[in-house]
């Protein structure tokens, strides 16, 4: 009983850090293509901190289950409000990572002071930069939803793009089988030296 329990424990302490994670970065890439003169985002209701407007249901369940791959309800931009389309593109695509490694920092920061409150604060705490670090490394994947995906069709030429957009679907259940069949195994390590490699300055 006590194990289940635990596991029980543990996915609910895993929650807050996975809304927050997704919460952030979708809300970064409204406010960030807002900015640029887009008023997309804003009149889909998207330009907000709520974790209920940014939450996609799939994605979030893999998060939780597939140690940090998913993703948030993808805000919807249109380019042809920027002034300079590439730049914004890639904005838009870059920005809510970066977002992502700052907060991933606050937590570890805040875990080095209040981390030995408690066990609950302590693993609460982690799971919040994990999933920032998650979301980074998952997000430099060029699988849809992912950003990479969006810097791809600022920097490949519009015909190879193109090609690639035919092939987007097979390359995204390629990707996902091989995640179910331990390719996740090889990313938790990749999050795991990125974590290590901030921990060295912040924790």
């Amino acid at each position: 009983m006590n194990i289940y329990l635990n596991y029980c424990l543990i996915l609910l302490m895993s929650v807050p850090g996975a809304l927050i994670a997704t919460t952030a970065h979708e809300f970064t890439r409204a406010l960030v293509s807002t900015r640029l003169g887009d008023d997309l985002p804003a009149n889909q209701g998207r330009l907000t901190l709520n974790p209920m407007k940014h939450l996609e249901p799939i994605g979030f369940m893999l998060l939780i289950f597939i140690g940090g791959f998913g993703w948030g309800k993808p805000v919807e931009t249109s380019a042809l409000y920027y002034k300079d389309r590439k730049k914004g593109i890639l904005m838009t695509a870059i920005l809510p990572s970066v977002v992502n490694l700052v907060l991933a920092a606050l937590f570890m920061i805040l875990y080095r002071t209040v981390g030995d409150v408690n066990a609950y604060v302590a693993m609460l705490l982690t799971y919040c930069y994990y999933y920032n670090v998650a979301l980074v490394v998952y997000n430099c994947v060029p699988v849809v939803p992912m950003d990479c995906v969006k810097v791809l069709s600022v920097v490949l030429p519009a015909n190879q793009y193109y090609k690639f957009l035919q092939y987007e679907k097979t390359i995204q259940m390629v990707f996902l089988l091989l995640l179910f069949f331990g390719l996740n195994g090889i990313f938790s390590t990749i999050i795991q030296i990125v974590i290590g490699f901030m921990g060295m300055i912040f924790l």
